[in-house]
């Protein structure tokens, strides 16, 4: 499990690569389970140690939280199996004798499901009940035991497993109740979304249905028809409409704010270049120059140029020499917490901290400020993350436009949609973008 807290998993990258197709997709849903449940897991397995969590060896804990995870978060694992794998994985790793523990615990945590509360009941949502587990579909796990936390922003931690100073954080930011809200929101499975998506094209038949944006389609295929089907059709794109509609509002803003048709656009944290193709694709006369410091992705971004003939790929230091005063839309996707995305990175929610959002904002005003050199007189810079947090938007924002003399056009803060329970084509990811123009 690739978390930071534990130095040991069940499921080391050499084990999966000896393990079987089946045996190996096990493998990294009880992983992902971890990953998204983690603090909740810890939350269920206290009350049967007679010791406190930290004082536990980091195996035992890894062999805890994979056997926890099966039986609260997968429903084809039967218990007994899941408790016995987890003692002989003990067994192997430790010591015969820890596995006794882990079969004391893990039988402890099996018989504390008392039942299954369907979705929709009110009970469900309710962050005073102690005894009740969340659960991604919308219900919920009553336990025989009071699992969590009396504390409420603890207990909403707990639940949704999230940093409690990410709990704290939001409530007094956006109130208790939205806090709550977004926390839930981080528990849904995040739909595949697609774009631009027609109903009636017979390719997405039996594999995308209608998402609540119009040309968006929620992909229900399998990964391997997504692959085929993106070789296929070049300007598919899996995208939220989140952010999509980043780029999307530069279609009835940009030209008014400008005056002109851009002609030369640089996407500077182009990432695997989503973006970057909308941009190529909205703009077809202009050349969009992209880049990533990552090697990664900046060989993805290359291969951008094979069907969009606009995208010139260049490194860091090239591009600010070709497009240095020239650049008509500069766009600024840049590094952030994540926290409008988290249903999608879990493994985020439990690095929030004022030390990383202080490292965040100093990335974010590294990236931005040398950039705005690029942009031509009367340019337009398109800022965006995929953040909800102030600090690392409206505020950067601010900052911008006031050291550099920009002019605001527009901003906007999307909040995530969907909570447990309800339908794929309400979802939403969180985010943030705005305009702006240098004199």
């Amino acid at each position: 499990m690739r978390f930071p807290d534990l130095d040991i998993t069940p499921f080391e990258p050499r084990t999966l690569a000896n393990l079987d197709g089946r045996d190996a997709a096990l493998a990294r849903a009880i992983e992902h389970a971890v990953v998204r449940r983690y603090l909740t897991l810890i939350a269920c397995i206290r009350p049967h140690l007679s010791k406190n969590w930290p004082l536990l060896e980091k195996p035992i804990q890894a062999a805890l939280l994979a056997g926890a995870a099966q039986i609260l978060f997968l429903d084809r694992v039967p218990a007994a199996a899941a408790v016995d794998a987890s003692v002989e994985w003990t067994k192997r790793r430790l010591r015969p004798g820890a596995g006794g523990l882990v079969n004391a615990v893990l039988r402890k945590v099996a018989a504390s499901v008392v039942e299954r509360i369907p979705a929709g009941e009110s009970a469900v949502l309710d962050h005073t009940r102690r005894d009740l587990v969340p659960l991604a579909d919308g219900s919920a796990l009553r336990l025989s035991v009071d699992a969590f936390s009396e504390d409420a922003a603890a207990a909403i931690a707990e639940k949704t497993s999230h940093a409690r100073e990410l709990i704290l954080h939001w409530i007094g930011a956006f109130g208790f109740k939205e806090a709550q809200r977004v926390a839930l929101h981080d528990l849904v499975e995040a739909p595949l979304v697609v774009t631009p998506f027609d109903a009636d094209d017979a390719r997405f038949a039996g594999r995308a249905e209608p998402h609540g944006d119009a040309g968006f389609g929620v992909w229900t295929g399998t990964h391997t028809d997504l692959t085929a089907l993106l070789a296929d059709m070049p300007d598919l794109r899996v995208q939220d409409p989140t952010a999509c509609s980043t780029v999307e509002v530069l279609r009835s803003t940009l030209t008014a704010a400008i005056g002109r048709e851009p002609r030369t656009i640089v996407d500077l944290c182009a990432g695997r270049g989503t973006k970057t193709r909308q941009l190529a694709s909205l703009f077809p006369n202009a050349t969009v120059f992209a880049t990533d410091p990552d090697p990664a992705r900046f060989e993805s971004l290359a291969r951008l140029r094979e069907r969009h003939p606009n995208i010139r790929v260049l490194g860091h230091e090239l591009l600010f020499r070709d497009t240095a005063g020239k650049t008509d839309l500069l766009l600024l996707d840049v590094p952030c917490s994540n926290s409008g995305v988290l249903a999608r990175r879990p493994e985020a929610r439990y690095r929030f901290s004022k030390a990383r959002t202080k490292s965040v904002l100093e990335l974010q005003q590294k990236i931005a400020d040398p950039a705005v050199g690029l942009l031509a007189p009367k340019g337009a810079l398109l800022y965006a993350t995929c953040s909800i947090e102030h600090a690392e938007n409206g505020a950067q924002v601010r900052r911008l436009v006031n050291r550099h003399a920009l002019s605001p056009v527009l901003d906007r803060t999307i909040m995530p949609t969907c909570l447990p329970g309800e339908p794929a084509a309400t979802y939403r990811d969180g985010g943030f973008h705005a305009l702006l123009v240098k004199a």
